[in-house]
This record gives C-alpha cells, sequence and structure tokens, in this order.
C-alpha cells in the first residue's frame, strides 16, 4: 500500500550492533562476503578504484539520470546501486564504460564495501518513504558511513517531495556545510517528472563533508 507522502514521519531505525556488519535488503553486508558473489566483489573494487573522481547514484530506478550523467561527465565514474534486479537489468546494456549499474543495497556499500575518503558526490534522488524501520536509507548510521566513504569536502545532494523527508535530511546532515548543488543534467527521473507535472512541491539539499 502506498505511503501517504504528505502525512508520512520517519519510523525510527534500529540500532546497529556491529559497525561493519550491515543489515538491509540482499542479505545486508553478509552477502558480499559469499564465495559465490566475489566476482562482483571484485568488479565492484575495481571499478572504483584509480584517480577519476568517483559518484554515487543511491536508487537509480529507470537509470535516465545515472546514465546521462555518465555520458555528460565521462571523466567520472558513476556508479549506481538499485534493489529491484529487473531495473538493474534493464539499465547495465545502455551503460558506457565510466558507468556501473549494480544491484546492491546502498547502506553495505558505505559501510563495508567502499574504500574510505573514495566518493566525491553521491545523489540521492526522491527516495522512497517507507513506515518500516528496517528499509529507512536515511538515517544517523548512514551518515556516518557516508562521512567515511567520502571525500573530504565531498558533496551529498538529495531531492524529495516528501516534507518530512526534507526535514529528516535536514536534521541529519545539521553537522555538515550546506553546499551548492553540483552540476547536473536536464534528464528527468520518473519521480521528477511526476512532481513536476502535478506541480508538488520539491526540496533540493546538498552538504559537503566536513
Amino acid at each position: 500500500m502506498p505511503v501517504d507522502r504528505e502525512r508520512w514521519s520517519p519510523p525510527t531505525p534500529p540500532p546497529r550492533q556491529e559497525p561493519r556488519r550491515v543489515p538491509g535488503a540482499l542479505g545486508g553486508s553478509l552477502l558480499w562476503d559469499q564465495p559465490e558473489h566475489a566476482p562482483d566483489r571484485a568488479r565492484l573494487l575495481a571499478f572504483v578504484g584509480g584517480e577519476a573522481p568517483l559518484a554515487l547514484e543511491i536508487g537509480f530506478d529507470h537509470g535516465v539520470t545515472l546514465l546521462a550523467h555518465a555520458r555528460a561527465f565521462p571523466d567520472w565514474r558513476w556508479l549506481g546501486c538499485e534493489l529491484r534486479k529487473r531495473r538493474v537489468q534493464a539499465v547495465a546494456p545502455h551503460a558506457p564504460d565510466n558507468c556501473l549499474p549494480l544491484r546492491a543495497d546502498a547502506r553495505t556499500l558505505l559501510a563495508a564495501l567502499l574504500p574510505p575518503g573514495r566518493l566525491a558526490r553521491v545523489d540521492i534522488l526522491f527516495p522512497t518513504p517507507t513506515e518500516d524501520p528496517r528499509r529507512l536509507l536515511l538515517s544517523p548510521a548512514l551518515v556516518l558511513d557516508l562521512g567515511r566513504a567520502m571525500a573530504q569536502g565531498g558533496v551529498v545532494h538529495l531531492e524529495t517531495d516528501v516534507p518530512a523527508m526534507a526535514a529528516l535530511v535536514a536534521d541529519l546532515f545539521r553537522g555538515w556545510a550546506p553546499a551548492p548543488a553540483p552540476p547536473t543534467v536536464p534528464d528527468l527521473s520518473r519521480r521528477q517528472r511526476v512532481a513536476r507535472r502535478d506541480g508538488l512541491p520539491t526540496w533540493s539539499l546538498s552538504y559537503a563533508r566536513p
């Protein structure tokens, strides 16, 4: 059943017992320790290696902005994570060499897989509100993991049409510095198009790692 975006309030996320053991979708961090996933882990680590600036889009949905960013900024590496297997399979054939669409939980990526200080940019575009605390993406733990995975001065950019989501983000990132929105492309995601079509108020929030 869809969540009422106007009345939604964030649930309290469960505490994380071990910093690098992340409960989450797709088996959490334990999944990536299994031998059958060693090739995927190696492919990820090879992609994020090197000197090129690295951007991450969390929940890329149909991949419109992810692919457009990769084509518009070829000197960057664009990593996208998405939980839905069919979406990843649909986007992957269209990805240029500097783009890796990956089926993964962003919480696991940030806490347990990405090298410290590697990310220069993170885009979180219209995250889906949930009433299940286990599925809540934005939390104090995520902000801590972003601080570990991001380079000094790296920017987190979030857009939402959910009032309580915007308030949650402002609270979670109160220790970070407000920043200009990073360069983007005119290609809109599905939810951005819906918000624009329906005249919904939206919030655009950007913060630099302190």
